[in-house]
């Protein structure tokens, strides 16, 4: 049975039931992910609005020396470590939604930047992919960006944080930014859609551009962030760190493309091509990830670099990134054999994960450095003699749960715009 399309706005849209919309194989992947992602937020808004803490006020309007104990225990509890509930607490500033976060949306937003790469230098296997895969990246941004919507604790602090901006914010300052990176990748995924293939490659260069200073004041207002949090290690002792987030998130979305390619691109007469470009990227990637690895070896505190690779709970995660993100992959993307390729990208897709789980909470390890000399620096606030020489809380099963459905989120926002578009096969009939 042929496909049947309806016409608006230039764009051709298929003609699916909601049955086939939300019951295709793609979509029940992720309603099955956003289902136990449902079951962690659950969790996680019964501990911020229900716990003894958020209803403290009740415990106020009694009397007794009791209450006023149970009022000091709510806000301990709170301030410090919920022992039942281990989420990101004081002691542990960044935890696994902002690992998810950098994770997807630098991955989706280097997948974005290489294809309109290959757009605007001609590479031939470009205009069969290119919305394919930018529509593919867009989703891994919307992944990132719930992870950390999640991790704004209570969702109050978006509240305050609109009725009381504070530019300095790194966290406030990344708003405006998606506000105008999201809605131009949306332009240029329309434009290779409705088969504009002269407006989509100039575009590409404006995108390229616009994409590169993002990026930049992206990983500025990143490592702003790090330094804004001053029980943590100095991360920015990585020389450009925002240069190093654009080649392991490059690592990450090059990973993902080959998975994706394997999954929906394989009975495409161009799947060997783009497979042969994709992991030529993919190794020039790596070599520059493990160039960037030995710079780091030289230039970043000894201490951390001591605990990272012996001697602390997520030394297994580094040589995990070392073995699994840049040997693995690197042998099997130069051995030009498909099977190992397959194999390459899934080791990157985990590697690079473990990556950056090394790096938010590698930022935890050291959780005391002599920066300032003030604040809770001084006054041991935190306790740490307790944690010394590391502090590490392994994610609650709470937070593994909303990871997942984060990821079903992505999976879900690709599935529509596949649905809908079928940016998959959009450009089959265009020569190259």
């Amino acid at each position: 049975m042929s496909t049947k399309y309806t016409q608006c706005c230039g764009l051709n849209i298929k003609k699916v039931s909601l049955s086939e919309l939300l019951f295709n194989k793609t979509m029940i992947i992720a309603l099955i992910l956003i289902a136990i992602g449902i079951v962690g937020w659950y969790e996680i808004l019964t501990l911020r609005w229900a716990h003894d803490f958020v209803n403290v006020r009740d415990v106020i309007m009694s009397a007794g020396s009791s209450d006023t104990q149970s009022i000091a225990m709510a806000l301990k509890e709170q301030i410090f470590n919920l022992k039942e509930i281990e989420e990101v607490n004081k002691a542990e500033p960044w935890g696994i939604f902002v690992t998810q976060y950098v994770y997807l949306l630098y991955g989706g937003s280097a997948l974005i930047f290489l294809t309109a790469l290959m757009e605007l230098f001609r590479v031939n296997v470009a205009p069969k992919v290119a919305a394919a895969l930018m529509s593919f990246g867009l989703a891994m941004v919307f992944g990132g960006l719930i992870s950390i919507f999640t991790d704004l604790a209570n969702q109050l602090n978006i509240y305050w944080m609109v009725l009381n901006p504070q530019p300095q914010s790194g966290m406030w300052l990344m708003m405006p930014l998606y506000a105008v990176y999201i809605p131009f990748t949306l332009i240029e995924i329309y434009f290779l859609i409705t088969n504009k293939r002269d407006l989509a490659r100039k575009l590409a260069g404006v995108l390229i551009i616009l994409g590169i200073i993002i990026d930049i004041i992206e990983f500025y207002i990143q490592g702003l962030l790090f330094n804004l949090n001053t029980p943590r290690h100095l991360w920015t002792d990585i020389p450009q760190l925002w240069i190093y987030f654009l080649i392991t998130g490059a690592l990450t979305g090059i990973g993902g493309a080959i998975l994706f390619a394997f999954l929906g691109l394989k009975n495409k007469p161009y799947f060997d091509e783009f497979i042969k470009v994709a992991s030529n990227i993919g190794l020039i990637t790596i070599i520059l990830a493990a160039i960037y690895e030995v710079i780091n070896f030289m230039v970043v505190d000894p201490q951390w670099i001591n605990l990272i690779i012996a001697g602390s709970p997520i030394s297994w995660m580094y040589w995990g990134w070392i073995i699994l993100g840049i040997a693995i992959p690197f042998i099997a993307f130069i051995s030009k054999n498909k099977s190992l390729i397959l194999i390459g990208s899934i080791s990157l897709i985990i590697g690079t994960f473990l990556m950056r789980q090394v790096f938010i909470y590698g930022g935890n390890i050291v959780p005391m450095t002599d920066r300032f000399g003030k604040g809770p620096e001084a006054t041991s606030l935190y306790n740490l003699a307790e944690i010394t020489p590391y502090a590490y809380i392994p994610p609650h099963t709470m937070e593994v749960l909303i990871v997942i459905g984060c990821l079903g989120i992505g999976l879900a926002v690709y599935s529509l715009i596949d649905s809908l578009f079928d940016v998959r096969n959009i450009n089959d009939n265009i020569d190259h």
